[in-house]
């Protein structure tokens, strides 16, 4: 018969623990039995809280820009009756042209003018050159004047330009006298500088020449010879 052991003393028990931890264990009794000579498996994903927040879904994308209703119309009638719509109509009627757009002759400004001296300078420049219109066209980028006669804004700018851009696609005009910068860069930012008047650019098949615009004139002497030197080009390129 054996004899009868003793239990352990504190030491006895300190030290049988600190062989434990130093062998790995981290637990005194798992759930299921291990075979501690293979490798240990590999730890679970943890799982939510169950009454914890569901992840937000992913952003939808932001549906694309609808067209610019201009871009659907098929004839300048329905270009005009669009502008019709715009509730600057409700007040004026909208300027978009004036003169024969068949004779495929523009002289494009930046938009219609509250001084009417103006537009006689305008009717005087074309006459230097033996036009009048009925056989040239006034076509302006903005379809009213701008509050105050104030510089177009970018918004305004975007909100009219593809207006002239269809009226350049159903109408298309083979020479352009563009008066002013913001009328030149429809052929490009190129177009625009005070550098590009009196050179042509092509504005699609149309060719187009930047020129200055009657109230940046303003009584110049010099100004007025550069743009009747431009107006004599535009003259001998429609022929």
């Amino acid at each position: 018969m054996s004899p009868a052991t003793s239990p352990p003393d504190a030491a006895d028990a300190r030290d049988a623990l600190a062989f434990l931890l130093a062998a790995g264990c981290d637990v005194p009794v798992l759930e299921a039995p291990r075979r501690w000579l293979e490798a240990p498996p590999p730890p679970r994903a943890a799982q939510p809280p169950p009454n914890a927040s569901q992840p937000a879904p992913a952003a939808t994308r932001p549906a694309p820009d609808k067209p610019h209703p201009a871009l659907e119309c098929t004839s300048v009638d329905e270009l005009l009756a669009l502008l019709g719509r715009f509730p600057d109509a409700r007040t004026r009627p909208p300027l978009l042209f004036h003169g024969a757009l068949e004779s495929r002759v523009w002289v494009l400004i930046d938009r219609p003018d509250h001084d009417p001296a103006h537009r006689e300078t305008i009717d005087r420049m074309l006459a230097a050159i033996d036009l009048d219109w009925s056989r040239a066209a006034l076509v302006s980028r903005l379809a009213w004047p701008t509050p105050g006669d104030g510089e177009p804004t970018a918004s305004l700018l975007t909100r009219f330009t593809p207006v002239l851009e269809r009226l350049h696609s159903l109408a298309p005009p083979t020479h352009v006298l563009a008066l002013g910068q913001l009328a030149a860069e429809m052929a490009g930012p190129a177009a625009r500088p005070v550098s590009s008047r009196g050179r042509w650019f092509d504005w699609g098949p149309a060719r187009l020449l930047p020129s200055l615009h009657p109230r940046v004139m303003r009584g110049n002497k010099e100004l007025k010879q550069q743009a009747f030197a431009h107006l004599k080009l535009f003259r001998e390129a429609i022929g």
